[in-house]
């Protein structure tokens, strides 16, 4: 079984001090064993930005950097920000609502739901836990209805028809209970071009300091994945071109929450 001038020069870059990967290629490896495991690469290639290099690299300084005790933030000193807290009722709280609400036309929601509930004694995606005991309104529901209210909001303020967007970064344990919550209540009535669902890929999970990616344990040729964290969700939003798209749709403000 031959290999492809790409799967080559993956073979080539895994095995060279660089990538420090050659534990993934034992001699007496199986071609059709190198593929599959060339596979999971390609894919960790996409899925950081600057490609797999650049998340070996990143990960052995942050590793070593760790390991050495380094301080990220030497130097800096921690400041409590002041900002405005008005009391609620206060005109000074008005004016502020009143300002809210002149910019809601105006903003893009973002809702980060990558986690189960099982630590919450919940075995499906936390989205789908209900919000209070009386109704069962899930808290996807009650989101989803809170834009829905700031819409019609906006489009009376406005004399105009709005839709306000809504992003949600799913991972591989949540996406298909996500997209199934959303189709069995029919979006809960939200319309459907008004949500993008973003698929957090994971990235390879590493053995040791010097950033050696693990395998499966029941698997040598396939990589071990973790969840990269809820940093990603400005990473995918670029990467569907959002920010672009609500900006030219007149978005001027996003709200990123989770639950």
């Amino acid at each position: 079984m031959a290999f492809s001038a790409a799967e080559q020069g993956w073979i080539a870059k895994l095995k060279s001090a660089e990538y420090g990967q050659a534990h993934l290629l034992p001699d007496n490896a199986e071609p059709k064993d190198v593929k599959r495991l060339l596979a999971d690469v390609t894919l960790a290639d996409k899925v950081y930005p600057g490609g797999l290099l650049s998340y070996i690299r990143n990960a052995r300084k942050l590793l070593a950097d760790s390991k050495a005790g380094v301080n990220p933030f030497e130097g800096y000193t921690p400041v409590v920000p002041e900002g405005e807290s008005p009391e609620v009722g206060s005109p000074e709280y008005a004016a502020f609502e009143k300002k809210g609400l002149e910019e809601l036309g105006c903003t893009a929601f973002v809702l980060v739901a990558g986690g189960l509930g099982e630590r919450l004694g919940y075995p499906s995606i936390k989205i789908g836990l209900p919000s209070e005991t009386a109704t069962g309104t899930t808290y996807c529901e009650l989101y989803v209805k809170y834009i829905l209210a700031f819409q019609e909001v906006a489009s009376k303020r406005l004399g105009k028809p709005v839709k306000l967007p809504l992003a949600i970064m799913v991972s591989g344990d949540t996406h298909d209970a996500t997209v199934k919550l959303l189709q069995d209540n029919n979006n809960f009535g939200m319309d459907a071009d008004q949500i993008v669902i973003m698929l957090q890929e994971k990235v390879p999970a590493l053995l040791d300091n010097d950033a050696k990616i693990a395998v499966k344990a029941d698997d040598p040729f396939r990589i071990e994945t973790k969840p990269h964290g809820h940093g990603d969700v400005h990473t995918l939003l670029c990467q569907h071109g959002l920010p672009e798209k609500w900006e030219k749709d007149g978005k001027k403000w996003v709200v990123f929450f989770q639950v």
